[in-house]
């Protein structure tokens, strides 16, 4: 391990508190190996009295304590000396120290030539401010589910976190480690940067922080293959199967009735026997409700009424639920049922490579993929855009609309016959 390749970034900042911006302490920030420590110099001073360009304390004030500012500097310079031998020691011995490690081996190096007040530095405030807007946004439950989850990607990666330490260095390591060292694909990891930017965008609008580490910052756009879904000859194969197992069979019915009214998992869990009017299902979409609310419509088919005769729960919800990682595990033990066997392959873009792999429809089937069959079996027959928007739930005018449907070999056989 290479001294140079170790330290990434050591940066001296002073940290704001709320708005206090005076008397405040200054912090030592030490990115290396893919890790982040943070250590309480023992030093304070005005925000007005510090240089962002030269890492210290502006030439000829006087910190609060009364300390000029060449001997201020002088004691930020030893403690960046001590952190560079450390490191060469680490250099000998191949070591990449975790934070609590680099934190006391510095006190250790530092000795009694600087006073370290760890009690004067309070615990960053970030994950409260997080979960603060978690808990106080108006967001839909699915929404605040996924923004718990990368509140926690945001902790596990460096729970010291603070907003005067994430910036655009901090973000472009934290998505590296998301793609490496969490194995996640480029479109989660583009996720898990919207929201945290949502956080930031809302945290500034609340003035928690002035710091905008997203400008300048590229989070990129998300990458989508052709949209993979079975025909309506599959989705009969399933509606019409003979599933000796409960739990299966229960599974098959909300899947193929998803089928039928297209609608997200996170709004069909929460419909009940109320929402059917007039031989509609009619609700509002969660994603659509805090935008412009518009009401999804959908004719029920003889088909999903008498799936649905084949429930009376007492609690008055139109079907039976399972959570979402169950409800998909068995969509794809049913695909694969000896009886029904529809696992013909499919070529996809891998999720981290992007590139072009062959997989068994089986694998890949979800929720989502109900949403899929229903738009897309009516946009191929001709149905508009917009007709299908009114009943699938999908914002006017919606981006992502196109994802749900695409060209199949039908498709292009037809085209081809044109030209023969």
């Amino acid at each position: 391990m290479k001294t140079k390749d170790a330290i990434k970034k050591i940066n001296f900042y002073p940290e704001k508190r709320g708005d206090n911006i005076d008397n405040v302490p200054v912090i030592l920030s030490v990115a290396y190996s893919g890790k982040r420590m943070f250590y309480y110099t023992g030093k304070r001073c005005n925000i007005s009295q510090w240089n962002y360009d030269d890492n210290k304390l502006k030439r000829n004030n006087i910190a609060p304590n009364g300390q000029t500012s060449t001997s201020f500097n002088s004691d930020l310079t030893e403690i960046e000396d001590a952190l560079d031998a450390l490191f060469n020691e680490y250099v000998i011995t191949k070591t990449i120290p975790a934070t609590n490690k680099l934190r006391e081996d510095l006190k250790t190096k530092l000795g009694k030539k600087t006073t370290i007040r760890e009690s004067d530095h309070q615990e960053p405030r970030f994950f409260d401010w997080f979960d603060k807007y978690i808990k106080d946004a108006d967001l839909s439950a699915g929404r605040k589910k996924h923004l718990n989850t990368t509140l926690n990607k945001v902790r596990g990666y460096d729970p010291n976190t603070t907003f005067e330490i994430l910036d655009t260095q901090y973000l472009t390591d934290f998505r590296n480690h998301l793609l490496v060292k969490c194995n996640l694909s480029k479109n989660t990891v583009i996720s898990e940067l919207r929201r945290l930017r949502a956080f930031y965008s809302y945290a500034q609008k609340n003035k928690w922080t002035n710091q905008r580490p997203f400008e300048g910052f590229q989070i990129g756009a998300e990458s989508f293959g052709d949209p993979v879904f079975i025909t309506l000859e599959e989705r009969d194969l399933l509606y019409n199967a003979i599933i000796e197992n409960d739990t299966l069979r229960r599974v098959r019915d909300i899947f193929v009735f998803q089928c039928f009214i297209g609608c997200r998992v996170g709004d069909l869990v929460k419909l009940k026997k109320s929402n059917i009017i007039d031989g509609c299902i009619q609700y509002i979409a969660g994603k659509t409700k805090d935008e412009k609310p518009r009401v999804a419509r959908i004719p029920l088919t003889e088909k999903a009424l008498t799936i649905l005769s084949r429930y009376d729960l007492p609690n008055g919800d139109l079907l039976p639920y399972y959570s979402d990682q169950k409800y998909n595990k068995y969509i794809k033990d049913i695909f694969k049922l000896n009886d029904i066997k529809i696992t013909r392959m499919v070529t996809i873009a891998d999720p981290k490579t992007r590139k072009s792999i062959q997989k068994s429809i089986a694998d890949l089937a979800s929720s989502h993929m109900a949403r899929r069959v229903f738009v897309s079996s009516l946009y191929k027959k001709g149905v508009k855009n917009e007709i299908i928007a009114s009943m699938s739930g999908h914002s006017e005018n919606s981006r992502a609309f196109g994802r749900y449907h695409g060209i199949d070999q039908e498709d292009q056989t037809k085209a081809i016959k044109l030209i023969e």
